[in-house]
């Protein structure tokens, strides 16, 4: 068995590449390091091992998702050199759709096509039923049932990995955690490829929820949110049942949701790694009616605000204010199925089946009008890159 696998993926491998490997030999690195794992683990665990193996290889070779739904830096590549690997599209590839500035400041999804800020219309195909997609630098990443893949600007895709939707971006785009099975793996992302920086082995039944500069944000939906260490691998997460919600990244931390010591509500916080567990450094806010999870809505890309929707408006909540004890709040009138998303420090942006609504943190609004050919059910698509301020 040992030695039809490696054939295989010398085989998966010559097949991609686009010149045969001479030095750099990226099937050679996987099978050292499926050697490396049978020393470790008994026989039974080695197929599905490799299989991930196999899975995250071929996602690199074919390389074309913060938050899951409902769910919700540097360094060199590992055993990969994304040069050497040959991309795979979807195609043919038409032409993207010509068009003019929408006035909406956000990419808008409709179905399985993409409308840009500036009115070209592209496909997102390859995945199924389209689940998410984010605005990133250099392009697009987006996922559905089947795999996770990077669409272009000129239309064209590539895969990212394999049918798993457990999956979470860096607030700036550029990092992608992904889980097959119990392994966690850490990949740097490009219109040209995907390098693996590193891999995990996390508990069965958890996902990536977020991705800070040197730890990923876990959870398993009932006992909490923890984190993986990546300069400490080995060691497991330890969930805080206290932490119930996770909002997003802000500077070395995060932002979320804790229970209220002696009471039943849900107050904002912003928490840390401290002790092997997340822990509240401030806490506040427990009487703005927060949900008890994270619904729509999410963090300003710096940290200062927080959208929620509730029914008929979108609320705006200075976090610094709330977390004093303070209670600045902004409400903004927008009925709809849309989820609010943040154009800017300030913007965020929701509406319904006829129309945009943009709202600021000074309770401004703006009505911006759909582009013609979107449908009823439509979304607009996160924004995702390096804070200005380099929080």
């Amino acid at each position: 068995m040992t030695t039809m696998l490696e054939d295989s993926l010398r085989d998966m491998f010559a097949a991609q590449v686009d010149t045969p490997p001479v030095a750099d030999d990226p099937a050679g690195t996987v099978i050292r390091r499926g050697r490396v794992a049978r020393r470790r683990r008994a026989v039974g665990s080695l197929v599905a091992v490799a299989a991930a193996l196999v899975l995250v290889t071929a996602g690199a070779a074919s390389l074309g998702g913060g938050w899951p739904p409902d769910r919700p830096t540097a360094g060199p590549a590992a055993g990969f050199d994304v040069d050497s690997l040959a991309e795979v599209t979807v195609g043919p590839v038409p032409p993207p759709v010509p068009g003019r500035d929408t006035g909406v400041g956000l990419d808008i999804r409709s179905g399985d096509q993409l409308w840009t800020t500036d009115g070209r219309r592209l496909s997102l195909a390859g995945v199924g039923e389209v689940t998410r997609v984010y605005r990133v630098p250099g392009g697009w990443v987006y996922s559905g049932a089947k795999q996770v893949r990077f669409l272009r600007p000129d239309g064209s895709s590539v895969a990212l990995s394999g049918e798993d939707d457990r999956w979470a971006l860096s607030t700036d785009g550029d990092r992608l955690a992904f889980q097959l099975d119990t392994t966690l793996y850490i990949a740097r992302v490009g219109a040209t490829g995907l390098a693996l920086m590193d891999h995990v082995e996390v508990p069965a039944g958890t996902w990536p929820v977020a991705v800070t500069a040197d730890r990923v944000v876990v959870s398993d939906g009932s006992r909490g949110y923890g984190f993986v260490d990546l300069a400490r691998p080995g060691r497991q997460p330890t969930r805080n049942p206290d932490v119930t919600a996770i909002y997003g990244v802000r500077g070395d931390g995060l932002v979320g949701l804790v229970r209220e010591e002696s009471g039943t509500r849900r107050c904002l916080a912003s928490l840390a790694p401290s002790s092997g567990k997340l822990q509240p450094v401030r806490k506040g806010g427990c009487g703005l009616g927060l949900r008890a999870e994270a619904s729509d809505g999410g963090l300003a890309p710096d940290g200062h605000w927080l959208a929620e929707r509730r029914g008929t408006e979108v609320v705006l909540i200075e976090v610094d204010r709330a977390l004093g004890g303070g209670n600045g709040v902004v409400s903004c009138p927008a009925a709809g199925a849309v989820s609010p998303v943040w154009a800017d420090d300030r913007t965020v942006v929701t509406g319904d089946d006829e129309q945009v609504v943009r709202c600021r943190t000074d309770g401004t609004e703006e009505i911006v009008p759909l582009p013609d050919g979107v449908s009823a059910d439509w979304q607009l698509v996160p924004r995702l890159t390096a804070p200005a301020d380099g929080r």
